[in-house]
Formats: structure tokens, sequence, C-alpha cells
């Protein structure tokens, strides 16, 4: 009886644990930096600071849905965190999947590596922005 309870309470917990990192996810998402700019050409870096940082983000929702915007195009689709809170998957309306590894996850940043880039992310806390754009 004590090892199914003991395997119960260690279940809760795990599902505790999880519940409150997908809450720490759920918000708006821009890109910021880049850890390693040291590995891009001139042109790369260029593309990047005009093209993606402060202009690409992600709205990881509860339900489970995610809204992206870059270049002046959307995409939506389903995302989810894995078990150990360390990846985040999501998978487009078109079915093509994609996985972030989670590098550090704050209130307010979450560092990422996306492919053989490594991104940092800041929360966006302007409110009416978030309602704007998630209309």
């Amino acid at each position: 009886m004590k090892t199914i309870t003991l395997l119960l309470f260690t279940f809760f917990i795990s599902l505790t644990t999880l519940a409150q990192s997908v809450n720490a996810i759920v918000g708006e998402w821009v890109f910021k930096d880049a850890y390693n700019k040291e590995n891009l050409d001139k042109a790369g870096l260029e593309y990047m600071n005009a093209e993606i940082i402060d202009k690409w983000t992600f709205i990881f929702k509860a339900d489970g849905q995610f809204e992206s915007r870059i270049m002046d195009e959307a995409g939506t689709g389903k995302w989810k965190l894995n078990e150990d809170a360390k990846k985040i998957t999501i998978i487009n309306d078109k079915g093509s999947s994609s996985e972030f590894t989670i590098l550090k996850s704050t209130k307010n940043e979450l560092a990422i590596k996306l492919g053989m880039g490594e991104f940092l992310l800041t929360r966006n806390t302007n409110l009416n922005q978030i309602t704007a754009t998630s209309e």
C-alpha cells in the first residue's frame, strides 16, 4: 500500500511540475538576441538583425495553440512541452514540426536552441499588445 501511495504521490508531483512549467511558457515571446552570433557571416548577421531580432514573435497559448509572426507572415499550430520541461515541440497547421531545446527559462526570459542557433526571447509584458495580437 505504501508503494502505491508513493507512486501516486510522485505522479501527482510530476503533473503539478509540468503544469507549472507549461504556465511559465504561456505568453508572447519576442526574439531579442542570438548567443552564437560569432558563427554568422556579415550577410547572416545583417539578415538576423533586420528580420529576426525584435521582429519574430511566438505566442504560446494555454490551450496548446501557438501563433508565430515573422516577416509579415503568421503561422499557427499546436505546441507541447515534453515531460522533463526541456523541449518545446511545435507542429504547424501544415503538419511540419520543429523542436526547441530550452537552455534557460525564467519569468521573463526564455533561451532556446533552434537548429544550430541559440536565441534569447523575452516575454512581451505589454498586455494591450498581447490582447490585440491574439484576437
